[in-house]
């Protein structure tokens, strides 16, 4: 472990690497030479100092080797896990003992798991109490201060010990407004650290704030209700949307004071400078979708609050459980953020919009200086052997959901958004770094609060940290009922992969990639030979989308992987990518922008990148209504018809028929009568070739069609008089009925 390249023989002073208690009574050491020879059931010259008086008894090398540069020493009784020890031996420098695998062991679950809802401050007009969980500090703090000043300094106050590693201490009278910080005292070290629990914070989450939340509501909200939803996922139809893109470019003429706010969700009325088209809100609702979901709107690390003019997607937690700043009027007040916050969801419900919040629980932004391993060093994060952090987010840090404590955490965070925020569903970012039981737990907890309440995530399988049995990942599906994956094997099948910008996908000319395009179809539950890699699952648990905020826009990555293309014939396969994913078995899924072809320039990764890449260009929707039309006609299809909204595996089976068709198309009859359909007989055909192909109905009739190569909607386009056989164009989708 040591870093220094030697050009000569350096003189190596023999040294404890590291000391970390790995059970109640045994403690891991690693040397950085080969001690020894080491004598059986003897210290070995090993003494401990710190609470409790204990002995080494007993000293094992690794492998049971005589000499060993990693030992394993047992102690006379259990160390009491919030002590401070120091490992001591004539041959080295102390060494301060860390705590191990202690922290994930039975033994310390049973000592310090709290169970109670009290953690954080609990507000009342008489009171304010305080509970933290540092269950191996030897004292902790609860630091008041005046104002938020950075140079002011707090009237520190001594918190008293209590159960299950707690901390807590009562603040009489009103503290509406006080700001406040605790302070842990672990291995030696005073560490200042932002409550967890807290649910306001000063200007960019530097300390946290007691406020009473109840004054934070506005008019009516506790009263409002969100619109009618039947709950199950198939009749969701979903739209991605940050916060700030929607706004901030002048095309939206939202108002000035508003644009990269919250409010500029709640502006009507707006359109293009030439009036040809709604903008904002308005152009959402008008588009017909269900569901509103923002990229993450808790606070989050990168971004200025006090400035206007930086973008940040917001992967990157600082605070779980406060309101990003930025979006807010008047970043300075703790409350504002919510109060606005508040006003938004309650205004997208009036607008008929269930509103989806984005959770980033798997990493933070900075695990060393983040207040989780401030109060508890080494719980909160999963490590690797080595002692460094694992990182299987591939952001630096990943969160140890198995873990009791972090556990509770994202369920009481989740029950507090859902509850206080009157939120209607939650899409989890990198979700296969969490286990199974924690998002089980999610899931049962969202569904007491509200049983329409919708939960999707990112089903990857990612890190080596977790079991691959225990990974709220894709082959974990159905063990997970209730909550919906992204599809990414219909994405990439109709586009090719997101990681290959040239590489192209079943729509744009890979015509073996069909069986994932029908795998997608089908929502990927038991169909026969396709689908059925995640189990047995609903189709409400598919999330079918070609395009979100990362990766490149569709727009995008047909410019990069169909160069040879006129811009007619990308257009047409982008119809055809995105028809085919709105109108499969399962829960859909639009990227804001995509029903005009959005385009960022090609940038695969604008989670940082300026206005000028990211903000929503809403002139594109004037010279692009067309696609716009088409997009709502889809989704109008989707809303009407019960056949297109299937929410069993056994009804996909028995009423979605795939009919014989060359590679290059994908075609099926769809049972509307027997799904309750005014369609009696629907028949789906997706041609990607660049020719037309003919199809054979599974009946002869007067099919109507309802979707052509650039037209979509429920109202007949054309009748084909007593036929059996259709010839589909290029590069286009037919959905005709009887």
């Amino acid at each position: 472990n040591d870093p220094t390249i030697y050009y000569s023989e350096p003189v190596i002073v023999p040294t404890i690497m590291s000391a970390s208690i790995d059970s109640l009574n045994s403690i891991s050491v690693s040397l950085n030479n080969r001690f020894g020879p080491i004598t059986a059931n003897a210290a070995n010259g090993f003494t401990l100092e710190g609470p409790g008086n204990l002995t080494i008894t007993n000293t094992v090398g690794k492998n049971n080797a005589s000499f060993a540069s990693s030992l394993t020493l047992t102690t006379s009784a259990n160390l009491a896990l919030d002590g401070e020890y120091v490992l001591k031996h004539p041959n080295y420098p102390d060494k301060p003992v860390q705590l191990g695998k202690v922290l994930n062991s039975d033994a310390f679950n049973q000592l310090f798991t709290y169970t109670g809802d009290d953690l954080g401050n609990v507000y009342s007009k008489a009171k304010t109490d305080f509970r933290v969980w540092a269950p191996t500090a030897t004292a902790v703090r609860l630091n008041v201060y005046p104002d938020d000043s950075l140079a002011s300094s707090p009237d520190v106050i001594n918190m008293t010990k209590s159960v299950n590693g707690t901390w807590t201490h009562t603040l009489q009278g009103d503290q509406d407004g006080t700001i406040y910080t605790y302070s842990a005292y672990v291995g030696g070290i005073w560490r200042e650290a932002v409550d967890p629990y807290v649910r306001a914070a000063t200007i960019n989450g530097v300390r946290g704030v007691v406020v009473d939340l109840a004054s934070t509501d506005p008019a009516g909200f506790r009263s409002h209700s969100a619109p009618a939803f039947s709950g199950r996922p198939t009749d969701a139809v979903f739209y991605e949307l940050h916060v700030r893109d929607l706004s901030v470019d002048a095309s939206s003429n939202i108002a000035e004071q508003y644009k990269g706010k919250f409010l500029g969700l709640t502006q009507a009325g707006t359109k293009t400078t030439d009036g040809k088209s709604k903008t904002g809100v308005d152009a959402i609702v008008d588009l017909g979708v269900t569901h509103l979901q923002l990229l993450p709107i808790y606070d989050y690390k990168t971004v200025d609050e006090s400035r206007n003019d930086q973008f940040n997607w917001g992967y990157d937690p600082l605070n779980y459980n406060v309101v990003e700043g930025s979006y807010s009027t008047q970043p300075a007040n703790p409350k504002n953020r919510i109060t606005e916050l508040k006003q938004t969801i309650q205004y997208l419900h009036s607008r008929k919009l269930r509103v989806v919040m984005d959770v980033v629980y798997n990493h933070v932004f900075d695990a060393a200086s983040h207040s989780f391993e401030k109060l508890v060093p080494g719980y909160y994060f999963r490590k690797e052997a080595n002692g460094n952090f694992a990182n299987g987010t591939g952001v630096g840090n990943e969160t140890a959901s198995e873990r009791p404590m972090v556990r509770k955490f994202i369920v009481d965070s989740t029950k507090y958004w859902a509850s206080e925020f009157k939120l209607d569903g939650y899409r989890f970012d990198l979700m296969g770094i969490h286990d199974v039981t924690t998002m089980q737990q999610v899931r049962a907890a969202m569904t007491a609060i509200d049983p329409k309440f919708l939960v999707i995530g990112e089903g990857w399988v990612m890190g080596n940290q977790l079991p691959a049995a225990e990974k709220a990942a894709q082959p974990n599906a159905s063990k997970l009922k209730g909550v919906g994956m992204f599809n990414d094997t219909i994405r990439d099948g109709l586009k090719g992969s997101v990681f290959q910008k040239v590489d192209t996908g079943w729509a744009s000319g890979k015509f073996s990639a069909k069986p994932s395009v029908q795998a997608g179809v089908v929502g990927n539950t038991l169909y026969g030979s396709v689908g059925g890699n995640w189990g047995q699952i609903a189709p409400g648990q598919s999330v079918n989308y070609v395009e979100a905020h990362d990766n490149l826009t569709l727009f995008d990555k047909l410019a990069a992987s169909m160069p040879w293309a006129s811009a007619k014939e990308r257009a047409n396969v982008f119809r055809l990518a995105s028809s085919v994913a709105i109108l499969a078995q399962g829960l859909p899924f639009i990227h804001a922008g995509q029903e005009y072809m959005r385009s960022k320039g090609g940038d695969e990764n604008s989670y940082k990148s300026p206005d000028s890449v990211n903000s929503m260009k809403w002139n594109e929707r004037v010279t692009n209504a067309s696609m716009v039309n088409y997009f709502k006609g889809l989704i109008a299809i989707r809303k009407a018809h019960p056949a297109f909204r299937l929410s069993t595996a056994a009804g996909i089976k028995s009423r979605l028929k795939f009919i014989s068709a060359p590679q290059s198309v994908v075609a099926y009859r769809l049972d509307g009568k027997g799904a309750g359909d005014s369609w009696k007989n629907i028949v789906v055909v997706h041609n990607a070739a660049k020719k037309a192909a003919t199809i054979t109905l599974p009946a002869k009739g007067n099919w109507k069609l309802v979707v052509d190569t650039t037209r979509a909607g429920v109202k007949t386009l054309k009748t084909f008089k007593m036929v059996n056989k259709v010839s589909v164009p290029a590069q286009s989708t037919f959905v005709l009925y009887l």
